[in-house]
C-alpha cells in the first residue's frame, strides 16, 4: 500500500468513526503518525481527502456488490447477501457523522446518494426482474417498484431521519428493505425469504 492509499484508507476510519467537520488534518496525521505536510502532498485541503475518501468507499462497496449481483444465487438470495453488506458496512459509521457531511458537505452527501441511486436502478431493476422470472416476485411494474424502493431508502436511510427517531441504519434498511419486499413476494417467495433473511436476523 502507497502512501496515498494509506492516507485514504486510514483516513476513511477516523473520519467514519470521528465525522468529517469536527476531525481536523491535525487529527488525521497525528491517527496515521505522518507529518500534514506528507497529507498534504496529495491532498491540498481537507475537502480533498473527503473526496477521495467517498470515491473510495463507492468504489469498495461496487467491488462487492458487484459479484453478488452476478452471482447464480436466486433473487431472494442476491438481495440476503446485499443486506449482510449492508450491515458489515452500517456499523462502521456513525450516523452522525453522515449527518455531517449531509449538512457541511452537501455535494458529497449528493454523490453518495447518486451513487446508491444508481447502484439500485442499475443492479436492483435486474435482481427483481430475475425474482419475477423465478416465480418469487409478483408481477407488479419494475419501475413502480424501483421507484418505491429508492424513495423508502433515500426518506428512511437517511442520517436526519436516523437521528431523529434513534435508529440504527441497519434496523431502518431491514425494516424498510422487509416492508417493501415483503410486499411483492409469492407464496414461493416467502417461503424462500422465511428461511434466508428472517432466519439471519434472528
Amino acid at each position: 500500500m502507497d502512501e496515498r492509499e494509506k492516507i485514504i484508507e486510514l483516513g476513511e476510519e477516523k473520519f467514519f468513526r470521528e465525522g468529517f467537520y469536527k476531525t481536523t488534518m491535525d487529527n488525521v496525521a497525528a491517527e496515521l503518525k505522518m507529518s500534514k505536510k506528507t497529507i498534504y502532498k496529495f491532498f491540498p485541503s481537507k475537502e480533498d481527502l473527503i473526496m477521495a475518501i467517498v470515491k473510495y468507499f463507492m468504489n469498495s462497496m461496487k467491488s462487492k456488490i458487484v459479484p453478488v449481483l452476478n452471482s447464480n444465487k436466486n433473487a431472494i438470495e442476491k438481495l440476503e447477501e446485499l443486506m449482510k453488506i449492508l450491515a458489515k458496512t452500517t456499523v462502521r459509521i456513525n450516523p452522525q457523522t453522515l449527518d455531517e457531511m449531509r449538512r457541511h458537505f452537501p455535494h458529497l452527501w449528493n454523490e453518495i446518494d447518486k451513487f446508491r441511486t444508481d447502484m439500485m436502478f442499475g443492479n436492483i431493476t435486474k435482481v427483481i426482474d430475475q425474482g419475477k422470472a423465478e416465480g418469487l416476485f409478483l408481477e407488479y411494474p419494475t419501475p413502480i417498484v424501483m421507484n418505491m424502493l429508492v424513495a423508502s431508502v433515500r426518506s428512511v436511510v437517511n442520517p436526519k431521519f436516523i437521528l431523529n427517531n434513534n435508529f440504527s441504519f441497519l434496523e431502518a434498511a431491514f425494516t424498510a428493505f422487509k416492508i417493501m419486499i415483503g410486499g411483492i413476494l409469492t407464496e414461493k417467495g416467502k417461503k424462500i425469504f422465511n428461511k434466508t433473511i428472517y432466519k439471519n436476523r434472528s
